[in-house]
Formats: structure tokens, sequence, C-alpha cells
């Protein structure tokens, strides 16, 4: 740019010299010429240029002012002397000018590059620091407010009523003219860093030479863009961090959505299957009864089958149902009354025992547990899917355990279901209570709908219960029932 500029004033100069009808004029025109090419390379350099191109032309003036006194050629000629000293001048303040807004502009570029990027705030004020002590010829200290904490960068821990302590508190910039010291006099200027929450840290420069006006004005402009630019920096991060969050988060709600829609159809293909074993039965013992005669001990055993299989799809049923009042959200609807919950899992277990004769369940159950307000029904079906399932994933033979018993505070009645069984992986643990879920070992050991779990849980939650499921060693479930004592 100052080449071409300085041809272009070359140009115009060699134009003015030509259209004038003396040699002396083009001479005295054409001295312009390297004392703005000096001042635009050199700034300060073109009034050194001035002067030498002065002391060349005085020869031409000062003999013609004693010899002829003032003419118009040596008014001209003066004219030139001072023309020559004002172009000079004017043009190296313009090119210094320039020059300062250039070297401004490139450090205003160097610090956007010091903290772009993701790089940990110490490790991007440790680069910003080097970058402003390369332009700024001094010892930069840099303090920025993290959370609870001040990162510096350059210097020792910011102490109380230090300069750097002192505009972070009062927000303002402060120039020392001497810090003490061994060696003096150790000036020291310190601007703060604004952000959007106020004053956010401070930039201080200390020299041992003379911080001027034009230094603290470029100190001061330095810390505003710092200022700016790690608060871009830090919303930058925090929309990274939250695009990266937001990705696994979709990508995790994904995962589900097409997880949930293979449970579903598998869940399709599992419910006709127990829909039709049960409705195969029925209707083969059904027919046998329609077309042959039977002794009556016959008749009762296969009355019995079917009571059963008619149990079993009224289960099922009741499952679905559930299961439509969960998905939309709604209470299951209950009856509830005052129930004694020692006999009401008595029964159940003795049921369970007649119906798996396969495994031993025990019964441990306290004398003294106090009523509970439930739907008895509701509380039948859940310790019953409780117990059942404990024996459908536990080996034959093997021991399931039933204990009830009373907890003091809050007062409860705790219900504990434990079997021998493999187990439960603890991944599957958070999930087993999901609509549709079924364990892969689970899947592999029994047949269901993945349905019971879900359904007891929506029954235990709507009597104001809880219920949780863990492992125990050496291997085993435990299913743990806490509902609400009458008082």
């Amino acid at each position: 740019m100052s080449v071409a500029l300085a041809l272009t004033l070359g140009v115009i100069t060699l134009a003015i010299a030509l259209s004038d009808a003396g040699a002396g004029s083009l001479w005295r025109h054409a001295y312009h010429v390297p004392v703005v090419v000096a001042s635009l390379r050199w700034g300060g350099g073109g009034v050194l240029a001035a002067l030498a191109a002065m002391l060349l032309y005085t020869p031409f003036v000062l003999p013609a002012l004693e010899r002829g006194g003032p003419s118009r050629a040596v008014l001209e000629g003066l004219i030139t002397l001072a023309l020559l000293l004002g172009v000079g001048v004017s043009s190296g303040a313009l090119a210094a000018g320039v020059r300062r807004q250039r070297a401004r502009y490139q450090t205003l570029v160097a610090v956007q590059r010091a903290v772009d990027g993701e790089a940990p705030l110490d490790v991007a004020l440790v680069r910003l620091r080097a970058c402003l002590e390369a332009r700024l010829g001094g010892a930069v200290g840099l303090a920025v407010r993290d959370g609870d904490r001040v990162a510096l960068a350059g210097g020792a821990a910011v102490a109380p009523g230090s300069p750097v302590a002192r505009v972070l508190a009062a927000g303002g910039p402060l120039f020392v003219p001497d810090l003490g010291g061994g060696v003096r006099p150790r000036r020291c200027f310190v601007a703060p860093l604004v952000g959007r929450g106020g004053t956010t840290g401070a930039l201080a420069l200390e020299r041992q030479g003379d911080i001027g006006a034009e230094d603290r004005r470029t100190v001061l402009a330095l810390a505003t863009h710092v200022g700016l630019a790690l608060e871009n920096a830090r919303l930058a991060a925090r929309q990274r961090r939250f695009a990266e969050e937001l990705a696994e988060k979709v990508t995790a709600a994904t995962r589900h959505v097409v997880e949930m829609d293979r449970m579903k159809s598998d869940f399709v293909a599992i419910a006709s299957h127990e829909l039709r074993t049960p409705l195969t039965a029925l209707q083969g013992f059904s027919e046998l009864l329609a077309t042959r005669r039977f002794a009556p001990a016959e008749i009762a055993r296969v009355g019995a089958i079917m009571n059963a299989e008619t149990e079993r799809l009224g289960r099922i049923v009741a499952d679905f149902l559930d299961l439509a009042r969960l998905e939309r959200g709604l209470a299951p609807p209950l009856r509830r009354a005052p129930v004694d919950a020692g006999a009401l899992v008595a029964d159940a277990v003795d049921v369970l025992r007649r119906a798996r004769p396969t495994h031993r369940l025990e019964l441990d159950c306290d004398d003294a547990l106090p009523k509970i307000d439930a739907d008895p029904d509701a509380l039948d079906r859940v310790v019953k899917n409780l117990v059942s399932n404990a024996v459908k994933y536990s080996p034959a033979g093997s021991r399931v355990r039933v204990t009830a018993r009373p907890q003091m505070a809050p007062p409860a009645v705790e219900i504990i279901v434990e079997d021998e069984g493999p187990g439960i992986a603890a991944d599957d643990l958070p999930r087993v209570f999901e609509p549709y879920y079924r364990t892969a070992g689970g899947a592999r050991v029994a047949s269901g709908t993945g349905l019971g779990l879900a359904v007891v849980k929506s029954l235990v939650d709507a009597h104001g219960g809880s219920i949780r499921v863990e492992n125990v060693a050496p291997h085993g479930t435990r299913m743990t029932l806490v509902l609400p004592a009458l008082p």
C-alpha cells in the first residue's frame, strides 16, 4: 500500500513539475518524492529526508535571496522549503499512525487466535500472555475469574491490596508510578477485563520504562478485546458442551425408541403365544369333554386344568388392561380396605406352593404385622407375581423364601421375596420394571410377556409404596416391597 501511494505521489509531483517552465521548478517539486517515500517506509524518517532535501535545496534559494532580495523565485523557494518540512512531518505522522493501527489489528488477531480452540482456560491464558508480552514490550500478567477461583498467567497469587486485586474489586483501570523493589522505578498499569457479568479479570503491564498515555490506551483497548474474546470463548465452549450433550441425548433417545420398537415387536409375538397356549388348552379339553365320556375323576382333573388355564388367561388380560392404563398415564383402579397383610401373604404362598411343587417355598411371617390400606385383589396379584417370578427363574428344587415383617419408622409392612436363581445382570437391574423389558438371561430361561413387573410397579406406586430389586450373594435375587401401614 505504501509503495502504491509513493508512486502515485511521485507521478503527481512530476506532472506538476513538467507543467512549469523552469528547470529549477522540476527539481524543486521532485524533492517531494524521496520525502514521501521515506515517510511511508520509515515514518519518522520522512522528517530526516525533508531536512536533507532542504539542505540540498537551500543553496539554490539563499544565494538568490542575497543577490536579488525577496523576488518571486525566492518566495517560491522558501515555500518549497516549508512544504518539504510539512510534507515530511505530516506524511511521517500519517505513516506512523497507520503502522500503529496495523500493529494493533495484528495484536487483536493474535489475541483472538490465542483464545480460540478448546484449550483449558489456564493454557489459553499462558498463550495469551506470551502473545501480549511480545507486542507490549513488558511483563504481562493476566488474572481471570473462573467460578470460585482466579486463574493466573504471570505473577504469583493475587494478594489482597495488590493492584490486580484492587482492579478486580473496583472494576476500573489503575496506574502505579512505582511498585518499589530492588530495581526502580517499576511502573504498572492494570486494566479490567469486562464480560457480561461485570469485571471478569484484569490485564497488568509492568515496565521499568515509561508507560505513557498511548500505551495505556493500547492496554485498555486490548483489555476490552481480551475480555470479549474470553467471554466469547466461554460461550463457544458452553455451546459445544451443550451440542455434545444434546447429541448424546438424541442418540440415547433414538436408541431407546429403536429398542422400544423392537421390544414391542417381540411383545406382540410373545403375547400371541401366551394367549394361544391357554386358549388351545381350553379348546382341546372342551372338545374332549363334548365328544367323549370320562370317569368322574378324569373329569375333575380336566376341569382343574381348564380352570388353571382360565385363570392364566385372566391374568394375561388383566396385565394388558393395566398396561393400557399405564401407557395413558392413568393409575390402576383400587378398591381399598383394611387388609391383614400376613394372612394375604400366607394364602398366596399356600396357593403357589400347591401349584409349584417343584420348588421349596418357605414363609417367615411376623405375627405382629399391622394392617395396611390396600386393594386386596391388587395386593394378591403383586405377591403372587413376585413369588411366581422367583419360582420361574430359579432351578427346580431350589428354595424361594418369602418374609413379611413390620417396619417401625415410618410404620410399614415389608415383604421380601428371595430366590436362588442366577440373579440379574447389573446393567439390567435399573430396567426390570420397564414395560416389555426382559433380560437376555430371563428370556432364555422362561417365557413371558415382560409386563408382570411393570404392572407390579404401577400397583405398588398406586398404593403409595415402593419396590426395589437387588442381587444377593452367592447368587439369587431379592425383591423388597414396602407398603405403608394403617396408624
